[in-house]
C-alpha cells in the first residue's frame, strides 16, 4: 500500500563483497513528489565534477544562477567515491529491502550498481531524469530488458490516462516515449564523461553504460520488443473481436 498523504519512503541496498567488505546505502524518498531527502552537504565537500557545468548535459534546462551543481551527479557524489577503485565484473551479493519485499541477488558490480544508480537518477531531481520517479516508487532491482520495457510503457501509459483524465491530450501512439528515451540517451553521456573523470577502475563508468544500453535498445528495438510483448495480450484481443 501507497502512504497516504505526505510521507517518506525508504530503500536500503546493502553491497556484500567475497572479502568481507560490506557497504549500505539508504534512499529516503518524500511522498508522493519521490524526491531524495538527504543532509545538505558544506560546500567545501562537494567535488568539482558534481558542478552543472562540468560536461553539462546538451540537454539540460537547468538555470546555471540558480543550480551550481548538477542534481544527478550530486546525488551520487558519496556512491561514486566509494565505488571508484572496484572493477565492474567483480562479483557482489546485494540486498535490495523495501516496505514490500527484500530482494538478494549475487551479479557483477556494474549490474548491481547500475540498479542503485538508476533510483538516484529518477529521484535526483534531474529535470529530464525525473519522468522514472513513478518508476522508483515500484522499484523492480536488477530488471531485465523485457521487464523494463514492460514498466516503462506501463508507466508512460499511465502518465497519459491521468493526462487525459485532467483535460490533455493523451499520447497512446508512445510517440513521446521514444523521444523521452532519445533525452536519456543524451544524459546519459554526459554523466559517462563526468565518470571518466572521476573513476581510476571501471564499475562506476559501465553502471551508467549499462544503464545506456537500456535506454538505446528502447528506442532502437522499440517496435521489435513490442511485438515479443504482444502474444502475452492475446485474451484481450480475443475477447474484443480481434
Amino acid at each position: 500500500m501507497s502512504p497516504k498523504g505526505k510521507g517518506v519512503i525508504q530503500y536500503t541496498y546493502q553491497f556484500v563483497f567475497k572479502d568481507g567488505r560490506s557497504y549500505n546505502f539508504t534512499l529516503n524518498l518524500s511522498y508522493p513528489e519521490l524526491q531524495q531527502i538527504k543532509p545538505a552537504r558544506a560546500e567545501s565537500e562537494k567535488s568539482e565534477w558534481t558542478k552543472l557545468e562540468f560536461q553539462r548535459c546538451k540537454n539540460c534546462t537547468l538555470d546555471a544562477k540558480a543550480h551550481k551543481y548538477c542534481p544527478a551527479a550530486e546525488s551520487l557524489q558519496e556512491i561514486l567515491e566509494i565505488f571508484k577503485d572496484i572493477l565492474s565484473i567483480e562479483e557482489v551479493e546485494v540486498v535490495v529491502k523495501s516496505q514490500e519485499r527484500t530482494t538478494t541477488k549475487t551479479l557483477a558490480v556494474q549490474r548491481a550498481l547500475g540498479s542503485l544508480i538508476g533510483m538516484y537518477f529518477a529521484t535526483s531531481g534531474c529535470p529530464v531524469l525525473n519522468k522514472f520517479a513513478p518508476l522508483a516508487r515500484f522499484h523492480l532491482p536488477f530488471a531485465t530488458m523485457e521487464e523494463t520495457i514492460y514498466r516503462s510503457v506501463g508507466n508512460y501509459l499511465l502518465a497519459q490516462y491521468f493526462i487525459a483524465k485532467e483535460g490533455g491530450k493523451p499520447d497512446w501512439e508512445l510517440k513521446g516515449l521514444k523521444e523521452f528515451y532519445k533525452e536519456v540517451e543524451k544524459v546519459n553521456k554526459s554523466l559517462c564523461w563526468r565518470l571518466g573523470a572521476l573513476s581510476k577502475k571501471d564499475a562506476n563508468l559501465n553502471a551508467v553504460v549499462t544503464l545506456d544500453v537500456f535506454a538505446k535498445n528502447l528506442t532502437e528495438l522499440f517496435d521489435r520488443s513490442m511485438e515479443e510483448i504482444k502474444p502475452l495480450f492475446n485474451v484481450y484481443l480475443k475477447s474484443s473481436g480481434l
